[in-house]
């Protein structure tokens, strides 16, 4: 409890970011991780995994992208930079763990941005709003980008938008799906419509697990993104056990990695 308070007295973060969420959920993510570091470690070095490979594949190594880059677990930050001229770390919020790993390499930038293209007008939003707000464009990426990569990000990015529509709007369900919809959909087609090598990594379906092992059915998480034509690898990620997210059972998800979305088409 105390390192959460300490990291939500310390961290910069755009006003946005507190207001909406985005520093308690980035406090949190840290906090899981550090009660489930094992559970999580085969998740992350699978999505390092999926990152070096992109590394290998990148036919030019001017500047590489991550977006989603939060505090790090997941990326290989010392490949990057090793590989790349420049490397940027793109997040709405870079906790201290992210600040200090960058801050051991001359090449590596942090650049505090809203991939969701949503959190300037949620803040904005008056309350009983009866229409969602407008999608800014995504952000800017420098001419010698030639590496970008989505990390555990697609599914995620609608989630808090989703929560403040539904606590400050009239807006009925619909419509909030609709929104979260639309952010996802942008989010990938921008992706696919880069001239750089697009990593992707994204959960994919969530599931609860009984205490015996045997898995309910899963839901889907991508709001209307389809993966099934994409070739990748796929794994789960044992994010909590039970007794933390729901009182019976363990959380898991599937997830799936591409480290050339542009050629991973089945068809």
């Amino acid at each position: 409890m105390l390192a959460e308070l300490f990291a939500w007295m310390t961290t910069p973060y755009p006003a946005a970011a507190r207001r909406l969420g985005y520093l308690r959920e980035s406090i949190a993510i840290e906090a899981r991780y550090r009660r489930h570091a094992e559970r999580w470690r085969p998740h992350l070095e699978k999505s390092k995994a999926v990152i070096e490979e992109a590394v290998s594949k990148a036919s030019r190594r001017r500047r590489a992208v991550v977006l989603g880059s939060g505090p790090l677990f997941d990326i290989p930050v010392e490949v990057l930079a090793d590989a790349f001229d420049v490397v940027e770390l793109v997040d709405i919020v870079h906790p201290k763990r992210a600040r200090q790993i960058a801050a051991g390499f001359a090449n590596v930038e942090l650049k505090t941005s809203d991939v969701s293209g949503a959190a300037a007008a949620l803040a904005a939003l008056p309350r009983n709003a009866v229409t969602a707000p407008l999608l800014v464009a995504p952000p800017s990426l420098m001419p010698d980008t030639d590496l970008v990569v989505s990390a555990n990000l697609l599914s995620q990015l609608p989630d808090i938008p989703e929560i403040v529509l539904k606590k400050r709007s009239r807006l009925p369900e619909t419509a909030r799906k609709d929104f979260a919809h639309r952010i996802a959909t942008d989010h990938f087609n921008w992706l696919r419509g880069l001239d750089a090598l697009v990593c992707l990594i994204t959960d994919t379906e969530r599931q609860h697990v009984a205490p015996y092992g045997t898995p309910f059915p899963a839901w889907v998480l991508l709001h209307g993104v389809y993966l099934a034509e994409y070739e990748g690898m796929t794994w789960h990620w044992d994010i909590a056990p039970a007794g933390e997210s729901h009182p019976e059972y363990a959380v898991r998800m599937q997830v799936f990695g591409t480290p050339d979305l542009a050629g991973a088409p089945n068809g």
